[in-house]
């Protein structure tokens, strides 16, 4: 677990950086310069293009972490994935190209009455996918290599400050909206194109494949890997994505930039578990295939824990503090107050059960993931369909959560129940119950005489109250240990 959290350190201040930016952009630029039919056609446009990049890689860029070892073992130098990893995917985008034009008119048809505005623009959407299928590829052939910043770095703080550059732009009338579409569709292929340099300059460019290494079994099983992972990773963006596209055709962009906004604000909960799984799945990839199961259990376990904590008490400053965050925004968004609860209460349930999907996508059991997202996607629809009329963004939020839950309850009931390991214990219930009183106590029992004084004292009041008993008691011994490293590094 050292090399995680050590990597991690790395990608967490990669990740607030682009909190940052995202802070600068989501609540301060985005809503101030952008009307909300405007940003919700941005979130619609990347949430469409996400689904077709899952379709469009067939299943390849989970392949990649998953056989980079048994390439790498075969021939260290000359393995030639990289060949695949550049030409497989290629010519899925190619099928998803010709089934996109052959059946655009569905997608027109759906969103024409209630967001004519995406209808204007979905031509982006082939681009976009492009773009966003080769930097998970590659991204993922990166991390491999053992390099999980780089990309962290492009897509957390890079693309961000090309939005806000873009923005500038745009606030100053230097460029219409339809220009600015161009260059923000157009700014994603920085990102593909960074980690490729990346991989040039690691010395690892070799695009020239290895046909002997594609033995028949292995080829088999990287085919049957491929089939899976195409369909389960399609459907669990499916699952994440279908909130935005569904409010878009049912209730129009307005409605969709207000929950996207306030799914961003809940979904800051989820860094610490993005810098942590990034550099824990090569490792569990390597346990498993060397069937180091208490090795496996054991990082099973701390990252549940080390995604808890922080997860727990940035959702704590983030309810204590919203509604201070709302009044920096026009008051059209602080409708979206209890979607930032509700998901940020899903997103808890996804943090606190630790690294199922990188366990289930990398051992013999890979299949489950698909057949368990086939019924969430049913689910998921349905739910959508039935509470968006009735609750509107609340009931897209509902939806969300309903969709973790089970999402995340189904891998690891099956994990507990097929490899006998579970990531909780006495100590996840004591800081659920405990964080839990924590946040009640400090934003509806405590009170100070100003919006500043409620927004400074009640947030250090948490975050001493919160974290002091858990670093006296232990309950993270690798946290506790980061902590008092960096505060080493500091004093020095």
């Amino acid at each position: 677990m050292g090399i995680i959290v050590r990597q991690s350190i790395f990608n967490s201040l990669i990740t607030y950086a682009g909190i940052g930016l995202g802070f600068i952009l989501t609540i301060l630029l985005y809503p101030h310069i952008l009307s909300p039919d405007e940003y919700g056609l941005t979130r619609v446009l990347i949430s469409v293009s996400f689904i077709c990049s899952q379709f469009a890689h067939l299943g390849f860029h989970n392949l990649i972490l998953r056989y980079f070892p048994f390439f790498k073992k075969a021939n260290p130098q000359k393995h030639g994935l990289l060949f695949w990893a550049l030409t497989i995917p290629f010519f899925g985008f190619l099928l998803f190209s010709v089934l996109f034009f052959l059946f655009d008119d569905l997608l027109i048809n759906y969103y024409m009455e209630k967001s004519p505005l995406f209808v204007d623009y979905y031509l982006w959407v082939i681009p976009f996918t492009f773009f966003i299928l080769y930097f998970e590829v590659l991204n993922n052939y990166l991390r491999s290599l053992m390099d999980s910043t780089t990309g962290s770095f492009v897509n957390e703080v890079v693309q961000r400050v090309f939005a806000i550059i873009f923005l500038a732009i745009y606030f100053l009338e230097w460029v219409d909206f339809s220009t600015f579409i161009l260059l923000f569709v157009i700014s994603y292929s920085s990102q593909p194109l960074s980690i490729l340099y990346q991989i040039w300059q690691k010395k690892e460019f070799k695009i020239i494949p290895n046909v002997d290494i594609l033995r028949k079994p292995l080829v088999k099983g990287m085919v049957n890997y491929s089939l899976f992972s195409l369909l389960g990773g399609l459907t669990t963006v499916l699952i994440w994505n279908i909130d935005v596209i569904m409010l878009g055709a049912m209730e129009g962009l307005n409605s969709t930039a207000i929950y996207a906004i306030a799914f961003y604000i809940g979904s800051i909960i989820t860094v610490p578990q993005r810098s942590i799984e990034k550099i824990a799945g090569p490792m569990l990839s390597d346990f498993i295939k060397n069937k180091k199961w208490a090795d496996v259990q054991s990082i099973y376990s701390k990252t549940s824990l080390n995604q808890l904590i922080p997860g727990l008490l940035i959702f704590g400053l983030v309810w204590i503090n919203l509604d201070m965050l709302f009044m920096l925004m026009p008051e059209i968004y602080s409708t979206g107050k209890w979607v930032v609860f509700i998901i940020g209460v899903g997103k808890l349930i996804e943090v606190v059960t630790g690294a199922n999907g990188i366990i289930l996508l990398n051992s013999k059991h890979y299949r489950v993931s698909f057949y368990t997202n086939i019924i969430l996607v049913a689910v998921t629809i349905a739910a959508n369909y039935l509470l968006i009329p009735i609750y509107g963004i609340e009931g897209a939020a509902v939806a969300s959560v309903l969709a973790l839950f089970i999402f995340n309850s189904v891998k690891t009931i099956y994990i507990w129940w097929k490899l006998n390991m579970q990531p909780f214990s006495g100590a996840t219930v004591f800081i659920v119950i405990f964080g839990g009183i924590l946040i009640y106590i400090c934003s509806e029992l405590i009170h100070f005489n100003t919006v500043w004084m409620n927004m400074i004292f009640k947030s250090m009041l948490f975050s001493v109250l919160f974290l002091i008993p858990l670093y006296k008691l232990n309950i993270s011994p690798d946290l506790n240990s980061l902590f008092e490293s960096t505060l080493a590094k500091i004093i020095k």
